[in-house]
């Protein structure tokens, strides 16, 4: 017997008006196509895997609650990046005022969940560890032009900068990782 046919793939628009509508299944979906990209820019940003997926949830919560305001469906995806980076910088914040700098609790190093996985996983930790040497701002550009494939307008857009600076953030940091993933990394061992 052949598999069914998938069904056919609702663009944002629909899933957007089906979730006004009070079927929850769309919003569902919609947590499915962009929880994943949103919680690897949260990682980036907060360096804390909990603080990641709490933001994450917050996000959430704040697009379900305001997703009638939302002018421009086809914008959902930044939409979405807009909330949780400015969750993320109000978390940042926060722990400034009580004295912490961002980042201060590290997240346990990437273990490979499974045999096999251990040299992605290594892999993933050096590509981390490069990201991390990045400024905020050039980590922020990088994410939201690899992760998420938006335009150098819609990235200055969303953070409030230049199309111009969003090029030459992009461009500064992919050099940097370029140099910093030819270097040779340290193991666990010599650390």
């Amino acid at each position: 017997m052949p598999p069914a046919p998938e069904p056919p793939r609702l663009d944002e628009s629909d899933l957007i008006a089906r979730v006004l509508a009070g079927e929850r299944e769309a919003f569902h979906v919609l947590l499915q196509r962009h929880s994943a990209p949103l919680l690897a820019t949260l990682r980036g940003a907060l360096s804390n895997r909990e603080d990641a997926r709490e933001v994450l949830q917050e996000t959430w919560l704040r697009a379900y609650a305001n997703l009638a305001r939302l002018r421009e469906p086809a914008q959902l995806r930044a939409w979405l990046l807009s909330i949780a980076l400015n969750l993320a910088r109000a978390r940042h914040r926060r722990a400034g005022e009580r004295g912490l700098e961002p980042g201060d609790a590290l997240e346990p190093s990437v273990e490979a969940e499974h045999e096999g996985h251990l040299e992605r996983g290594e892999e993933l930790e050096t590509l981390r560890a490069r990201m991390a040497e990045l400024s905020a701002r050039q980590r922020e550009v990088v994410d939201l032009r690899v992760n998420h494939e938006l335009s150098h307008a819609e990235i200055a857009e969303l953070l409030g900068i230049s199309e111009e600076a969003s090029r030459a953030n992009y461009y500064q940091g992919l050099k940097h990782l370029k140099l910093a993933l030819q270097r040779p990394t340290r193991t666990r061992t010599e650390a």
